[in-house]
């Protein structure tokens, strides 16, 4: 990256997206994402960005006690179902189309988070079980399809990680996992190249400054500002998907 203020904007803006993934213990690839698309090659950036989110296990190992394997695990099984429907269904799907209509989801989902806070009957309100066994299979697909599957599966822990640092501790594991499981594929199908390993090496130390910063600050947050921001991500990132 020869440019300085190609490498300024880039570091900026991992720095300041993984400040707000940490806080939520997700979130920083799908703000850092469509700013970073416009100045470097998508694939290369999109790969890039899949390996830097393996320096989330940093949050889970420092919050280890926090995790929640129980629920980690019915996570990554019931995705595991889905994924494979995406992959081969990614041929017969209209990203585009899925693409807005799960942008709309989130929209969705983030006001009624919203909404819960504010309004202290609906805070009562849940999902049966089967509903969100469902959405965890479903964001396998979404998932394997177009890597966004990660709203679906944020409808199951809000609703069943509710504690704010079990809530991180576990997302930032399951998204490492996640992660891993997506960087072998690329290296299978031969896909990572000289460009994306280049701007992984140059993300490594804002990615991790931006963690550090993010986990300070999500210690002075109370449990109900907590759910504000986790709910604003989600709103946000629903906005970047409906208007990319």
């Amino acid at each position: 990256m020869s440019d300085p203020f190609l490498f300024l904007c880039y570091v900026s803006i991992l720095f300041a997206s993984n400040v707000l993934g940490a806080v939520g213990g997700f979130g920083a690839g799908m703000i850092s994402i469509p700013f970073l698309t416009q100045l470097f090659d998508a694939k290369a950036v999109i790969m890039a960005s899949t390996m830097t989110c393996i320096l989330n296990l940093f949050i889970a190992v420092k919050n280890w006690r926090y995790v929640d394997l129980k629920r980690l695990t019915r996570i990554l099984l019931y995705m595991c179902i889905g994924l494979p429907i995406g992959v081969y269904g990614l041929k017969m799907i209209d990203v585009d189309a899925l693409k807005r209509l799960l942008g709309g989801f989130m929209l969705v989902i983030g006001g009624y988070g919203i909404l819960k806070l504010r309004i202290p009957r609906a805070a009562g309100k849940h999902l049966p079980a089967w509903a969100l066994r469902g959405c965890l299979i479903a964001g396998g697909i979404v998932q394997g399809a177009i890597s966004s599957g990660g709203s679906l599966v944020l409808l199951y822990a809000q609703q069943e990680l509710e504690e704010k640092n079990g809530f991180r501790a576990t997302m930032a594991l399951l998204w490492t996992v996640v992660s891993l499981i997506t960087v072998f594929q690329y290296m299978l199908m031969g896909t990572l190249n000289r460009e994306s390993l280049r701007l992984f090496a140059a993300g490594v130390i804002p990615v991790l400054s931006g963690i550090f910063v993010g986990g300070r600050l999500c210690r002075r947050l109370s449990q109900r500002s907590f759910a504000y921001v986790i709910n604003i991500l989600i709103l946000s990132a629903g906005m970047i998907s409906l208007c990319r």
